[in-house]
């Protein structure tokens, strides 16, 4: 997982990546491959492994897409259901956390399109709530801070576009690479990569400011 403190003030924030959270990233991808695998080969363990392994950073995920709680409990099932009946039939994955963040953002705009009555998810627009909040599982503000200056970064970070505020924290939180979530987002990698610029752009001055010492 990629932190925010030590990247935003700097223009170089992609060449100043932890590395033993990368190492540590590698490890836990190549983990939840090897539980993948197993579950395709018949292994109900591995399934019960995979999903408690993952449906808490699922859940908060579809949190921040809507605050319709029954809709994301409703799509988490549906997903982990189609897993379990689909076994067999399931395609070789390297990259679990980034399959399954994918697959549910799929089914829960889905739901939200149907809900709206829309044609397409480009009706969407900048309609679906992505809302960030401060929890003690949030560890995307990593500074030596106080609570109410913790929360005034965070309602920061709530004024940008839900885009915006959707590509840093998948890249910061949950620690995918632009291209996946170039992916997850339906966006050209590159165009991930000025999103996540322009947010710390806007976010840079704010950060500063709240890292000056106090005279």
């Amino acid at each position: 997982m990629h932190t925010i403190s030590s990247q935003i003030t700097s223009d170089k924030f992609t060449e100043n990546l932890n590395k033993e959270l990368i190492t540590a990233s590698i490890r836990c991808a190549e983990d939840a491959s090897a539980l993948w695998e197993a579950f395709r080969a018949g292994d109900q363990h591995s399934f019960t492994l995979l999903y408690y392994s993952h449906i808490d950073r699922l859940y908060h995920y579809g949190e921040r897409l809507t605050d319709d709680i029954a809709l994301i409990e409703d799509c988490l099932q549906d997903l982990f259901a189609e897993l379990w009946t689909r076994q067999a039939q399931l395609p070789e994955v390297n990259a679990v956390k980034f399959y399954l963040f994918k697959a549910l953002k799929r089914k829960i705009i889905k739901k939200l399109v149907q809900q709206q009555s829309l044609s397409s998810d480009d009706g969407l627009a900048e309609g679906y709530n992505f809302e960030i909040t401060l929890s003690s599982e949030f560890d995307l503000i990593d500074l030596h801070v106080s609570q109410q200056q913790r929360q005034q970064l965070l309602q920061a970070i709530n004024q940008l576009t839900h885009r915006q505020k959707e590509a840093i924290t998948l890249y910061f939180y949950d620690g995918f690479s632009y291209q996946e979530i170039g992916e997850i987002m339906a966006m050209e990698t590159r165009s991930v990569y000025n999103l996540v610029y322009r947010a710390l752009a806007s976010l840079r001055g704010f950060l500063t400011a709240l890292l000056e010492p106090s005279v």
